[in-house]
């Protein structure tokens, strides 16, 4: 006679089989999802990096706008920025020389009585140039517009790399070259 098996016997090893094909779907599962949040950890990152860089790019080209650049011409210059405050220069601007767009007379019409740019009025109140007393449509100054560039390229090896292009107005003396 054949020994006979108990039901409980015969599924023990199908619940063991269940068992290990469930414990491997959960770890799969959890792979996943390390791997899912180191993907959004780098991307979140990379966004750092480049705001980062794009703020220093704004900080070389906001360096150069406060200096006299359309007196003396500046170059191509690096500027480093501590982004931590730790005394360590972190980052560095490349800002390329300021390129002058345009250069046009301002019209007196468009200044405000006390502008130092307004050509002198006669006691009547009337614009006048030189001794024949005809109105004047030119003030004494011009508007001149330049373009300002910045790169940054990231130290920490993010490959990350930022190029900034900033718009300038400058009031000049009437005359001045747009060089």
């Amino acid at each position: 006679m054949h020994p006979s098996w108990h039901p409980a016997q015969r599924q023990r090893g199908f619940t063991l089989m269940m068992t290990l094909v469930f414990l491997v779907i959960f770890l799969l599962f959890a792979i996943s999802m390390a791997s899912s949040s180191m993907i959004n950890t780098k991307v979140a990152s990379n966004q750092q990096y480049r705001m980062e860089a794009r703020s220093v790019a704004q900080q070389g080209v906001e360096a150069v706008m406060n200096q006299a650049f359309t007196l003396n011409p500046i170059p191509a210059s690096s500027v480093p920025i501590d982004v931590t405050g730790d005394g360590n220069n972190d980052f560095t601007a490349q800002v390329a020389a300021p390129i002058c767009l345009d250069s046009k007379p301002v019209l007196n019409r468009d200044l405000s009585l006390g502008d130092v740019c307004r050509t002198p009025t006669s006691s009547s109140g009337d614009l006048v140039v030189g001794s024949s007393g005809g109105a004047a449509a030119f003030s004494l100054c011009s508007d001149t517009q330049w373009e300002i560039q910045s790169s940054v390229t990231d130290p920490n090896n993010s490959a990350t790399s930022v190029t900034v292009h900033q718009g300038a107005s400058v009031r000049v003396p009437v005359g001045t070259p747009c060089p």
